[in-house]
């Protein structure tokens, strides 16, 4: 994950000190408030790629994903083993 600048580090630990003054509930519905929000700006840059012209063929994603997969489950088995 990016190292944070020094300014944007104390932002995010005063709200960590906020969300865990929330309730069980409180906290849940925030992640849930969170990840539609994550989501929602995903699918903008999707709609906004899809009408620059930059999209990717069925093939291309599937060599993507498989990608992916290959690195997570190395990434995975190398933890595996530093255990």
């Amino acid at each position: 994950m990016a190292q944070r600048k020094p300014e944007e580090q104390s932002t995010f630990d005063q709200v960590l000190k906020l969300v865990e003054n929330l309730t069980p509930d409180a906290q849940e519905q925030l992640v849930g408030e969170m990840k539609l929000k994550w989501l929602r700006r995903e699918l903008s840059k999707a709609e906004e790629s899809v009408a620059q012209g930059r999209v990717l063929t069925e093939e291309q994603l599937e060599a993507r994903l498989d990608a992916k997969r290959r690195e997570i489950s190395e990434r995975e088995q190398h933890q595996s083993r530093c255990k």
